[in-house]
């Protein structure tokens, strides 16, 4: 009952973070869920869940959706994604959490650096590249945000498009993720009760009108900031989760 519970609860906590950050349940749910049900179960949760999500949303962001920038990270994270639910498949899962943190903590200090100075990075070749980082994120440690933090700081792109353009990239990256990962690693989702999955699914409902109201109490500089801490939070609980897996 406890776990289920806190399923639940963690659901609704990521699901708002979601709605006003463009990003949550996968950066900050996959690493807690990782500890609560086990690396696989875990993942192929923060997937699905993931998938869902700007299901809900994309009604009400719409017209904010920047579609071009959902072609150019969405397709060369796709590509990378059959590789790299190979590799996790044959490899353990202590090793790709620590490498896939510490480059993406690595990346977070540049990019939150470069932002300090007069330097803007966009372009095709930023956002190929920030596809890839989202791809192997998504599929190796089920955090794809930091990835897309990175881009956001360098990039400067204003919070609310960000917020919009988000939803079907993860949509897209959930998706194809869950699929390579049951096809390459006989994935499953857990087995929970039937109310704890309606459950987690009405949090996902009602956290779309209550993180639209968080997000009107927020200036767009305090948006931002929200995007950069919770990259740096996913990357750090990944970090610990490779951490307690290596360490036993």
């Amino acid at each position: 009952m406890t776990l289920s519970l806190t399923l639940i609860a963690l659901v609704l906590v990521c699901a708002i973070i979601q709605r006003v950050a463009g990003m949550g349940l996968g950066i900050v749910f996959a690493p807690y869920a990782v500890v609560l049900i086990g690396a696989h179960e875990g993942i192929m949760l923060a997937n699905f869940l993931g998938g869902l999500m700007p299901i809900v949303m994309l009604p009400r962001i719409w017209s904010q959706i920047e579609w071009d920038k959902v072609l150019w990270l969405g397709l060369p994270a796709i590509a990378v994604m059959p590789g790299a639910a190979w590799l996790s498949s044959i490899s353990p899962p202590a090793p790709l959490y620590l490498v896939v943190a510490t480059l993406v903590l690595l990346s977070l200090v540049i990019s939150v650096l470069l932002a300090r100075v007069d330097t803007t990075v966009d372009g095709r070749s930023a956002q190929v590249a920030t596809g890839v980082g989202i791809g192997l994120g998504t599929v190796l440690g089920g955090v794809g945000g930091p990835a897309a933090t990175v881009y956001a700081v360098l990039s400067r792109w204003p919070a609310l498009p960000m917020v919009a353009t988000l939803q079907p990239l993860w949509m897209l990256v959930s998706m194809v993720s869950f699929g390579t990962k049951w096809a390459w690693d006989d994935g499953q989702l857990p087995d929970l009760p039937g109310w704890v999955w309606i459950a987690m699914l009405a949090a996902v409902v009602v956290s779309v009108g209550l993180g639209e109201l968080v997000q009107k109490r927020l200036r767009e500089s305090g948006i931002q900031r929200l995007v950069v801490v919770l990259g740096f939070v996913g990357a750090a609980l990944s970090l610990w989760t490779g951490l307690r897996l290596l360490l036993g």
